[in-house]
């Protein structure tokens, strides 16, 4: 019989729908519950630790309520001007007559539009306003960025009360909007528009996520900031080994196949249950059975699987080191000794290694869970750093 696919019964590399997650049903509930009670909710950590899937699930779960959505990847927005067709494309798209005529009009061109649909768009200019154009003509945007992103921000809750709807809008990646490239303009300005219209948007609520905890920490914290105390942080909780032993148990079951029990204790162990490393040896464990046409995943093919996604990950991992060698001149030395659970400090000026360990930290390289108490969440990262030969202090 065909196999299943090895990436879809243990996907790493895009946020996944609630039915494949495992050990997140709580963090859907509290983060759906919240947003859709009316408050704003941050939701800040490391990048693969399941974030958006949990965002996303949680949209979904307020859709269902026949709730009105609005997700942005700020990742994937270059501009403000692309920011504001984006959000506009998005809340517009909650009409289900209006989200037909814009994949109509994309696909086909406006100039095809039959009689019933220019009344859509009519009707849509006269309740929306004529700037609801940018949606379906982009080069719109780009000749005045600011009165553009202006409107798009301020359309969630005009359409939440014309339609009688709540609204909810998801910010993902939200740090991108302070990132010194200054992708959106001026990051204090922008914060302090933002929440302007935020807070005037009484049928709206937000729900921000992001991968550089202490950027978002230091953009929802202090009362000084613009954003500061505008939402409540929401912590993933850790998925704990008896949610993985029953998930990954699941999930190579429904290919047919059986963990021994001492290989799914050890997959778990190598994961250190760390969401995606966890899911990526899973998978690499189960394309090794396929390769060797068995299934019974014992601990010689856990081991297999281990050492495929360490080669995987291996460019990456590559990657992360000239970022660190980038990030501070002794970065490296002290990512190596986090990583080896060494003191980082020794033998280091310590104002020089607090510099590089900052610097680390708003790389998103290592996290800071205590006072001087720092790790790498990464175990595969981890690992590969800690093999690294000693780097001498200069």
């Amino acid at each position: 019989m065909r196999r299943l696919r090895s990436g879809d019964l243990f996907p790493t590399d895009h946020p996944i729908p609630a039915s494949q997650m495992i050990g997140r049903n709580a963090d859907v509930r509290r983060v759906a519950t919240a947003a859709m009670a009316g408050t704003n909710v941050v939701v800040a950590g490391p990048r693969r630790t399941g974030k958006t899937s949990v965002c996303e699930a949680a949209l979904n779960l307020a859709r269902s309520k026949r709730m009105y959505t609005v997700a942005v990847d700020l990742f994937r927005i270059p501009t403000a001007a692309q920011l504001a067709e984006a959000l506009v494309a998005e809340t517009i798209a909650n009409r289900s007559a209006v989200n037909r005529l814009l994949h109509r009009s994309r696909r086909a061109g406006r100039a095809v539009l039959d009689i019933a649909e220019q009344a859509v768009e009519v009707k849509m200019k006269s309740e929306l306003g004529e700037d609801v154009e940018i949606a379906f003509r982009p080069e719109l945007a780009a000749r005045d960025p600011d009165r553009y992103l202006t409107y798009a921000l301020e359309l969630p809750n005009r359409i939440a009360k014309l339609d009688g709807k709540h609204v909810i809008v998801f910010f993902d990646e939200f740090q991108e909007i302070v990132n010194p490239r200054r992708p959106y303009g001026d990051p204090d300005a922008l914060t302090k528009r933002m929440r302007s219209i935020f807070q005037r948007s009484d049928e709206v609520s937000y729900l921000f996520a992001g991968s550089v905890e202490s950027v978002m920490r230091d953009l929802f914290a202090p009362e000084s900031k613009a954003f500061g105390q505008f939402g409540s942080f929401s912590t993933l909780a850790p998925i704990d080994q008896d949610s993985w032993r029953s998930g990954l148990t699941e999930r190579f079951a429904a290919d047919g196949c059986e963990i021994d029990p001492n290989a799914l204790e050890r997959l778990i162990e190598l994961g250190e249950l760390h969401p995606r490393a966890t899911m990526l040896i899973a998978q690499k464990s189960h394309l090794a059975s396929i390769m060797l046409a068995t299934k019974t995943i014992d601990l010689s093919l856990v081991a297999q699987g281990f050492e495929l996604a360490r080669e995987g990950d291996a460019a990456a991992n590559e990657q992360a080191v000239e970022r660190i060698r980038r990030a501070h001149k002794v970065g490296l030395v002290v990512a190596r000794r986090v990583a080896l659970g060494d003191e980082p400090y020794r033998g280091l000026d310590d104002s020089e290694a607090h510099r590089a360990l900052t610097a680390l930290r708003n790389a998103g390289v290592i996290e800071q869970r205590r006072p001087r108490r720092w790790s790498i969440a990464n175990p595969i990262l981890r690992r590969y750093l800690a093999d690294l030969e000693p780097v001498a202090v200069r």
